[in-house]
């Protein structure tokens, strides 16, 4: 505009909208029809300094808003291309240099198209019952690379990379004597509100510090001393098949995944944080739906900022991590009011008397304590359950090797003894079956 032959400036006053060219020639047109009508001849040279230092004014308003903006987007824009083309291309480039190669990588979204479709063809597959192998089924694309790219390859979740490893010598180098080298990349804030932003998920000096807190609740004495809760579990969900029985001695079908939840979570509830049955169940079944809500976020592509926009599928996980965080609360509270002296040495007890330490290494808040009770309720609970009907598939597909596990345990346990620590010790085909079980 300012490059025009005519150039038009706009002056606006309360009064009056007056229109100056660069040809002198100025129209002056009244806002109000009382307003008198000036000649726009009047004192020229006044008016030819006056539009002269307005020009002025005008020109170095606009080159600072220009430099200004350029200030402002230069560093963006060349932020996101090295985010978006750089890093992916230098990455990928060193990582050939050393023999590791993968798919290729595309702008933004990585490799999560190509994910997402072999994920929904690995949906229609039919699994062969007389077959564990379930990566096919689970996991496709990792699958499919390796067969393509070698044992050790490097992928992309939208910009970042993901290198997967096969040699079980290397993966027990890095989470055993190099864990300090590789910090958990970032999560999605989704499935930080369904797992929680716990030890799973925390790095440095926050993951020591919660590592620290939390051992003592995992020793052998303190698992000795769940084995009887654990028992009472399995025998209130027993006592239920039985009552589904109604006393008549016919087959019954039993939906052994969902049985297996509702078993592990009663245990992680009553064990883990003292807590009924009524009240873990509120959590689980709560952290069911939003795992659901969350499934989805996996394979899509993360832009930040987009977990505050009040889209619906993002106002059902505010309201159910609302109904978690608010039931966890309840059994915190309901330890923190209780008559006893002391909260208890179970997992909720040793994170409390953390919250009320004076030293800052020993120390959690109420807030980190919520985040981990979300972590063991839905981690604690989950594998487990997974690992049980997993386990409990393969034997009925193997009666041999059920056969042998029983008579493993009549002969340590008779028919009316109840396993304890010790004995489950000397159980060991059970152990090493659970141990061969590629799944939890």
């Amino acid at each position: 505009m300012l490059f025009c032959s005519v150039r038009i400036l706009f002056i606006i006053s309360s009064k009056q909208l007056v229109l100056i060219s660069e040809t002198e020639v100025t129209t002056t047109l009244t806002l109000h029809t009382t307003h008198k009508i000036e000649s726009p001849t009047a004192n020229p040279p006044q008016s030819k300094k006056n539009l002269f230092v307005i020009r002025m004014e005008l020109l170095s308003t606009i080159n600072l808003l220009a430099i200004a903006l350029v200030l402002l987007v230069v560093p963006k824009i060349y932020g996101a291309c090295r985010i978006l083309v750089w890093r992916p291309w230098m990455l990928s480039r060193r990582f050939k240099k050393q023999g590791i190669s993968g798919p290729k990588y595309r702008i933004l979204y990585g490799n999560l198209r190509e994910i997402r479709k072999m994920k929904n063809e690995a949906k229609l597959m039919v699994l062969d019952p007389n077959s564990n192998d379930i990566v096919p089924r689970v996991l496709p694309h990792l699958q499919q690379w390796k067969s393509q790219y070698g044992e050790t390859f490097l992928y992309w979740q939208g910009t970042d990379p993901r290198l997967c490893i096969s040699d079980h010598e290397l993966a027990k180098q890095i989470l055993s004597n190099k864990f300090v080298f590789f910090s958990k990349s970032k999560t999605k804030p989704e499935i930080l509100k369904l797992s929680g932003n716990g030890l799973i998920f925390v790095n440095g000096l926050d993951w020591v510090r919660h590592r620290r807190i939390l051992n003592p609740a995992f020793s052998m004495d303190k698992l000795k001393l769940m084995t009887q809760l654990m028992v009472d579990c399995t025998f209130r969900m027993f006592l239920e098949w039985k009552k589904q029985r109604n006393g008549v001695e016919t087959e019954q079908f039993v939906l052994i995944s969902r049985e297996f939840k509702r078993l592990t979570a009663d245990i992680i509830a009553t064990a883990a944080f003292g807590s009924s049955y009524a009240e873990g169940i509120e959590v689980f079944k709560s952290q069911l739906e939003l795992q659901k809500c969350c499934a989805a976020a996996l394979t899509d592509l993360y832009f930040p900022g987009i977990q505050y926009l009040p889209t619906p599928s993002n106002l059902q996980i505010w309201k159910l991590d609302m109904k978690v965080n608010s039931s966890i609360k309840r059994i915190i509270d309901a330890r923190l009011t209780s008559e006893s002296k002391d909260y208890g040495n179970d997992l909720l007890g040793i994170m409390l008397t953390a919250a009320s330490s004076n030293e800052s290494e020993k120390k959690m808040s109420i807030d980190e304590i919520i985040e981990e009770c979300k972590t063991f309720f839905f981690a604690g609970h989950e594998t487990t359950a997974n690992l049980l009907t997993w386990s409990t598939m393969l034997l009925s597909l193997h009666q041999d090797w059920q056969e042998k596990l029983r008579e493993e345990v009549f002969n340590e346990c008779g028919k009316d003894k109840i396993p304890d620590a010790e004995t489950c010790s000397k159980l060991k085909l059970v152990n090493a079956n659970c141990k061969r079980v590629p799944c939890g």
